[in-house]
């Protein structure tokens, strides 16, 4: 037989090919014929040639119609229709990698929707008010060394008016404090209803831009406290009502009796996304008290609002240039300004502030999240890449029939979307249901989400279509390039055979899930130093009621109290834990450097205190009634407070060990100047603050008969129900119109960590997630693997192969790229870690257990996803895979 004239094949070439592609489809042919010919005949050439050009045809004899891939350029209505059918029968298909996708893609969708809500909610925090740019809280800077600043959200009361006079800048100022009261709305109330206040004066309404909807905020010239209440809190305790004009009386803490309060205005509902959100503001009139050299001053929260351009850092240079020379104090104590809008993300230093956040932790949320939005489009990208191999021949024939590169990149593209898609719908039902238990975990209402408003779905939308289109490139652009003569023959290109980003992509994916794995490892430590750590009192068994005032009944109520089954002992004091460093701190030059200056704390209780805190004594002796211990202070205060203060400086006192070493004090029952009191006993440190505070040179006195104060109550394990009852009872019966609060110390202490402890939840959370999609990732790698390798592994069992040997060659590669990532992330994670764990005085260690566990963990999941489709192809029959061989 003769062989095929050349322009047979040029006729054949002309008929199946598209112009651009026959000089390629011309030369592979001609090259293969030729090596056919030259090795088996003639004959054997011209079969193989027709056979393979009648492959080429089958497609469009069977589809009997145009082809849709005619035009290289149009993308018509139609072609556009057929790109989302053919889209859905490959996810249809393809079932086992379409669920992969969408199982990845969703919880990556969810978990960054649903951290985003909470980064967006918390940055919009007190942005809604008209000039938010010209008003600031004033904070206090007190200098202790050269190195050494301590920052307070209070400053003194005078300063405001003082600034409102001096400077053109300023247009207006006023206190504002946040407390919480009950109010007595019905005679029958006994808690009352709980009320959460903002203090100010009357010139509220030119700070901030507080709707009025009827009233006045100036006061009347009637006695007594004026609320202005928000129309939501003025619907709950007065429902159908006019609230103007009512009286409700609170119930009194400090007071004998209950307080009048009338309801002067009725405001809009102040935003929730405000750190000075509250039901009602108790308006005072305007107190102007003179700004004193000597630094005896009212203390409280202030703001200013400035005229707009004034630049702040300039300001504040002029006033605290000013001061300082005002108060003779050399810029010891200064003053900045701090923007309203950073008031709730940056004030860690703000004691008494409830509603406030952590930058440093939301930060962190956002990035744990958009983390795990890449390793899901990872995933992604690797299943999509490594399940090209099962579409080459596909992209050939659509090359081979004029399809172009463009087409072919949009067809896959469209595929990538409709992933998305789906997977958006997914997300998006998940996240409506989740919100609100995300809410009751963080404890307040997220004010801004992607369901409460269309603009906000649309950005999330526009941003999870970027995301897709920037996903699915990679994947579109590779398959789509492959040549389609070496497609046909089932040749694997240069391109396709590295697979070095995916082995890449595999390490970064398993680098993230490690380090916060660590994340959560070392934060849970932290959690339990925190929660386990001794304080130097016992805080086990120890109840506390708050601040109140006695009315002449403190040491009869104790002693009621000491009758108690279960009651060990008690001790009304001016300090209670979780309260701050105690009731007056006193700044005095360090002995040991006159340029420094260090804060003394001062506690004051009656003498049973140090027994009732469990303090142990070190040197010296205890408080007791066979000295002069403790001083009659409130009678002294009433004769005169001179007289009061001389007492004071000569008063016995307790002291602990660290003030005695920064004080140089040796020897006992001598006065010492520094401490303002003669020290009769040295006791162990304690924490009178968190521990986000160092411990604080501390000295304590002895009061006797406290009029006001707090009370401490140490009881017996197990029988804390039946004391709180019982104290309750008792103070129904010695003071009737108040509520006594009691808390137990050790949960109070506790609530100071819970944002650390929400922070391991968290990460436990988000751990155990990106693991997930690591694993899920390494499941369809490997099944992709085991499906491009049957014939292999059929060939290895034949020739006597084991299913340890099988399971070993598939999971190796895998176990490889884990341990690379080990490698990877060990560092990055110590790094980050211990800068996190600088913030904290008292930090736990982070020992080379943590990171052998954390690897540890990481390939038992990579073993175990990997071996769970590898013994599967391992004990799969050879003869499935090689009978077409």
């Amino acid at each position: 037989m003769q062989p095929l004239p050349p322009r047979w094949l040029d006729k054949l070439a002309t008929r199946i090919c598209a112009p651009h592609l026959r000089e390629e489809l011309l030369g592979d042919l001609h090259e293969r014929y030729a090596l056919h010919h030259r090795r088996t005949g003639a004959r054997k050439a011209n079969f193989f040639f027709l056979r393979e050009v009648a492959a080429l045809l089958r497609p469009s004899i069977m589809r009997r119609k145009p082809s849709p891939y005619g035009s290289p350029s149009a993308f018509s209505r139609d072609m556009l229709r057929n790109y989302f059918k053919i889209g859905s029968r490959v996810l249809v298909k393809n079932r086992g990698y379409s669920l992969i996708h969408l199982t990845g893609l969703s919880i990556g969708l969810w978990a960054c929707m649903m951290v985003a809500t909470v980064v967006i909610d918390s940055l919009s925090y007190d942005r809604q008010w008209g000039r938010k740019d010209d008003i600031y809280r004033i904070v206090t800077r007190s200098k202790m060394g050269a190195d050494i600043v301590e920052r307070s959200s209070s400053s003194p009361e005078a300063l405001g008016p003082e600034l409102q006079k001096n400077y053109a800048e300023v247009e207006s100022w006023s206190p504002l404090d946040a407390t919480t009261l009950h109010f007595k709305i019905h005679p029958g109330d006994s808690d009352g209803v709980e009320t959460h206040l903002l203090t100010a004066d009357t010139a509220i309404s030119q700070i901030l831009d507080i709707k009025l909807l009827a009233g006045s905020f100036q006061p009347s010239t009637q006695n007594g406290w004026k609320l202005a209440v928000s129309k939501s809190y003025a619907a709950k305790i007065f429902p159908g009502q006019d609230p103007i004009g009512k009286i409700i009386h609170n119930i009194p803490t400090f007071d004998s009796q209950p307080v009048a309060y009338e309801v002067t205005a009725l405001i809009d509902d102040i935003p929730y996304n405000s750190h000075l959100r509250a039901d009602a503001i108790r308006i005072r009139s305007r107190k102007i008290e003179p700004l004193l050299s000597s630094g005896y001053m009212t203390y409280g929260r202030s703001y200013i609002k400035l005229k707009r351009g004034t630049d702040v850092h300039a300001f504040a240079r002029k006033v605290n240039a000013w001061y300082a020379g005002f108060m003779k104090n050399s810029g010891r104590e200064q003053f900045e300004f701090q923007p309203l809008q950073d008031i709730y993300l940056h004030s860690d230093f703000a004691e008494g502030q409830n509603i406030k956040a952590n930058a440093r932790t939301i930060y962190i949320f956002a990035g744990v999240a958009l983390l795990l939005l890449f390793i899901a489009c990872v995933n992604f990208v690797n299943l999509s890449t490594a399940k090209a191999f099962a579409r080459i021949k596909e992209t050939g024939v659509r090359k081979i029939l004029s399809g172009s590169r463009l087409q072919l990149i949009v067809q896959l593209l469209t595929e990538t979307l409709l992933l998305f898609g789906l997977s958006t719908c997914i997300a998006f039902f998940a996240y409506y249901f989740t919100l609100a238990p995300v809410e009751n975990f963080l404890g307040h209402k997220l004010v801004i989400t992607f369901i409460s408003g269309a603009g906000m779905a649309a950005a999330a939308l526009a941003t999870i279509f970027i995301t897709s289109l920037i996903t699915g490139v990679y994947p579109a652009w590779m398959v789509s390039g492959f040549k389609p003569a070496n497609t046909l023959r089932g040749i694997m290109t240069s391109a396709l055979g590295r697979n070095g980003l995916r082995k890449t992509l595999v390490v970064a994916q398993f680098s993230i899930s490690i380090v916060v794995l660590l994340a959560t490892i070392v934060v849970w430590q932290q959690v339990r130093l925190m929660k386990d750590k001794e304080l130097g009192y016992k805080k086990n068994d120890l109840l506390s009621i708050e601040q109140i005032s006695w009315e002449g009944k403190g040491n009869v109520f104790k002693t009621e109290i000491q009758r108690i089954p279960g009651v060990v002992s008690s001790s009304i004091a001016f300090w209670l834990p979780t309260e701050g460093g105690g009731y007056m701190r006193r700044n005095i030059k360090d002995p040991a450097d006159a340029t420094r200056q260090i804060a003394i704390w001062y506690i004051a209780g009656d003498i049973d205190l140090p027994q009732t805190l469990g303090l142990k004594l070190m040197k010296g002796r205890m408080f007791s009634d066979r000295y002069a211990d403790a001083l009659n202070g409130d009678s002294l205060q009433k004769i005169s407070f001179e007289l009061f203060e001389k007492a004071q400086m000569n008063q016995n006192a307790l002291i602990t060990t660290t003030a005695a070493r920064m004080l140089g004090i040796r020897e006992l029952d001598k006065h010492v100047e520094n401490a303002s009191s003669v020290p009769v006993g040295i006791v162990g440190d304690f924490h009178n603050e968190s521990l986000y505070e160092p411990i604080k040179p501390t000295i304590i006195l002895a009061r006797k008969s406290p009029d006001y104060g707090g009370m401490l109550i140490r009881i017996r394990p197990g029988t804390e129900k039946q004391v709180v009852a019982s104290v309750e009872k008792l103070g129904k019966q010695f003071l009737p119109h108040k509520s006594l609060r009691i808390n137990n110390v050790g949960d109070q202490i506790f609530k100071q960590y819970e944002a650390e402890s929400k922070l391991h939840q968290l990460f436990l959370f988000f751990s155990g997630l990106t693991m997930f999609l690591s694993a899920l990732g390494i499941f369809g790698l490997v099944v992709q693997a085991a499906e491009q390798r049957a014939k292999e592994v059929g060939i290895r069992k034949v020739l006597g192969a084991s299913v340890a040997g099988i399971v070993g060659l598939i999971s190796k590669d895998f176990v490889k790229l884990v341990m690379i990532a080990i490698v990877v992330a060990s560092p990055l994670a110590w790094y980050g870690l211990q800068k996190w764990l600088e913030s904290y005085p008292y930090r736990t260690a982070i020992h080379w257990w943590v990171f052998a566990v954390t690897g540890l963990a990481a390939l038992v999941v990579t073993i175990g996803t990997v071996s769970f489709q590898a013994i599967r192809t391992a004990t799969a029959d050879p003869v499935r895979s090689l009978r077409n061989e």
